[in-house]
């Protein structure tokens, strides 16, 4: 662990880190902080239309190249990237996902933690992002995970 402060971003999909926090993310990352992001998935399904469009793409290019275009944007911003590859659209949880985000927050120990609302009508795997980022910090601060 460093030194400096660290803040977490979980981000459901790849790209949405940056729309949705990329500002707090530049401004922390230049006060000095370590700011990491996590992307549960790469929104290979439902967020890469123009990837599909393209003639013989596969799921393995469309992963490749969103994680490519996340790390640049990230790096961009000041941040690292951290990828869990849980797929969206839908996006499920499972369990080990909380106990790899559990142990990323006993490790960075962030200052602050920024993700999605609680609510989304139009996109379900945003509040479940949401939910897995508030249920590991749950995990992650009980004694008896992982004494």
């Amino acid at each position: 662990m460093s030194d400096k402060k660290t803040a977490l971003v979980v981000s459901a999909h790849s790209a949405d880190f940056v729309w949705r926090a990329g500002g707090a993310i530049a401004l922390y990352a230049e006060r000095d902080w370590e700011v990491t992001v996590v992307c549960l998935s790469f929104g290979e399904r439902g967020e890469s239309a123009k990837l599909w469009r393209q003639p013989g793409m596969t799921m393995e290019k469309v992963k490749a190249d969103r994680k490519q275009e996340a790390t640049r944007a990230a790096k961009i911003l000041g941040a690292k990237t951290i990828f869990l590859d849980v797929g969206d659209y839908p996006m499920r949880a499972q369990d080990s996902v909380l106990c790899e985000l559990a142990a990323l927050y006993r490790k960075i120990r962030p200052e602050f933690i920024l993700t999605h609302s609680l609510k989304d009508p139009y996109n379900f795997d945003h509040p479940l992002a949401s939910h897995v980022a508030q249920e590991a910090r749950i995990v992650a601060q009980a004694h008896g995970h992982e004494p």
